[in-house]
């Protein structure tokens, strides 16, 4: 069978005690300092997202739940039952296109189970600490379990969505951490987990974002943390769902999985060490064409009336993912390209502007730029534009390596000023500073609810 090995049962019990030891296993200042970046641009990602469309649809569910409202939804005043909240702000964290990813597992981490990992330390009232190793645990489980499953979760192979199944393992085992599940329970956890997986790429059939925040978001949050709390309520599952001898979950979903991924490395070689935070609000493809842009408009000061025309070398594959059918602004490369030209950059604000690309000045930019093939030699993620203006022709290639990749990283600054922009669209300016400078000693916080207590806005409290 392939991908199978004859030593079958290594890889579920590895796993448990994996992460039974990961709330208290020493961890590198690297590991604890990039996880608290992590974990402020996904906090940062569902407060901003909360006044979005998808974030939303999210409060309008949950506010029409009855229940016990024992967990927070971030940006808002609303409290929900543990799994729904959890859904509430898993489709927050993925509405503005902000929330961090790691290319090869093709998987959106942090809004997954950052939701998870905070709606469960708040209603248990779990120290800073744990909520910080949660996340990391949950980082590593999400990529993992998407490169386990290989070839079977890529668009160009399957109907699968690694967007779906990576961050559901994610989610559920930063949720058990959370709960203080020993290995035991982790691998009863383990079979629910399984049971759960779902999702396909027909998210991008969607013309709005209130889907592909469900599948990317919301759906695994909250399915992760439903399954951690069926465990804790005494739910039992016996077997190993990773057993390679016997029918087992990757080769019912993967003709071709990898199973030592798991395994390889597994408490030395860190996945959130490997996960890109973006620089951009929008969709990762987008970031190379658009960072070549702004160059050009900040080096050679160039405004919208002196361009004559825009033409962009790029795969032709990203044409299909971010070009012109998408009605999501924040995924249309031509919109992106066209308000960064009219505006000089690409602010927030208009990433988000649904409206604005039907307005006359901007479908008029828009027929200006010309999406052609790549120019030889040019890799996956790797952009030329050519912008011509008064009279001449300004040329700029930019590598796949843009701001924000792990390759090149943001400071901290860069982060939180990232982040205080998100946050102070829906939150006032000294809370936003108040709940950064946490952020910063986040693992000293004796209980987590001190930091919902900041991304909650205090004029708007009630219950769902």
């Amino acid at each position: 069978m392939a991908g199978s090995c004859s030593d079958g049962g290594q890889y579920g019990p590895a796993i448990a005690r994996h992460a039974a030891a990961a709330t208290t296993a020493p961890l590198p200042d690297e590991v604890r300092e990039k996880a608290k970046l992590h974990l402020l641009d996904t906090l940062a990602a569902i407060v901003s997202g909360a006044a979005l469309e998808a974030g939303i649809a999210g409060q309008r569910y949950v506010a029409s739940l009855g229940g016990a409202a024992i967990a927070p939804v971030l940006g808002t005043g609303l409290r929900a039952p543990l799994a729904e909240a959890a859904l509430a702000n898993g489709m927050a964290a993925h509405a503005d296109e902000s929330d961090d990813s790691q290319e090869d597992s093709q998987t959106h981490p942090g809004c997954g189970v950052v939701p998870a990992a905070i709606v469960t330390g708040a209603a248990l009232g779990c120290p800073g600490d744990a909520l910080l190793r949660a996340t990391i645990l949950g980082y590593e489980m999400t990529v993992r379990f998407a490169r386990a499953f290989g070839g079977a979760m890529t668009f160009k192979s399957s109907s699968l969505s690694s967007h779906a199944y990576g961050p559901l393992f994610g989610a559920g085992y930063a949720a058990g951490a959370l709960m203080g599940f020993d290995a035991d329970r982790f691998m009863i956890l383990l079979n629910y987990l399984a049971q759960e997986a779902s999702g396909l790429t027909t998210w991008r059939l969607d013309e709005r974002h209130t889907l592909k925040s469900y599948v990317f978001g919301g759906m695994p949050a909250m399915n992760g943390v439903k399954s951690a709390a069926l465990v804790r309520a005494g739910f039992t599952g016996g077997g190993d769902a990773l057993d390679m001898n016997e029918r087992n979950m990757l080769d019912a979903i993967s003709p071709e999985p990898r199973p030592d991924a798991l395994t390889q490395q597994l408490g030395t070689r860190f996945a959130i060490m490997e996960t890109d935070i973006k620089c951009y609000p929008v969709g990762y493809p987008i970031a190379a064409p658009l960072a070549a842009l702004e160059a050009i408009l900040a080096e050679q000061r160039i405004t919208a009336p002196d361009i004559t025309a825009i033409r962009i070398h790029y795969s032709e594959h990203w044409y299909k993912v971010i070009g012109d059918k998408s009605r999501m602004p924040d995924v249309n490369l031509r919109y992106c390209m066209t308000a960064a030209a009219l505006d000089g950059r690409l602010s927030f604000d208009a990433a988000h502007d649904s409206a604005r690309m039907e307005s006359p000045d901007v479908v008029r930019m828009g027929q200006r730029i010309a999406m052609l093939g790549p120019t030889p030699g040019l890799e996956r993620f790797a952009a030329v534009v050519e912008v011509d203006a008064a009279g001449r022709t300004y040329r700029r290639a930019q590598g796949r390596d843009v701001r924000g990749r792990v390759e090149n990283p943001m400071t901290r600054d860069e982060v939180e000023a990232k982040a205080a922009e998100l946050m102070g669209t829906v939150l006032p300016a000294a809370q936003v500073r108040a709940a950064i400078a946490m952020l910063r000693r986040v693992d000293e916080s004796a209980d987590c609810r001190e930091l919902v207590a900041l991304l909650t806005p205090e004029s708007n409290v009630r219950s769902g």
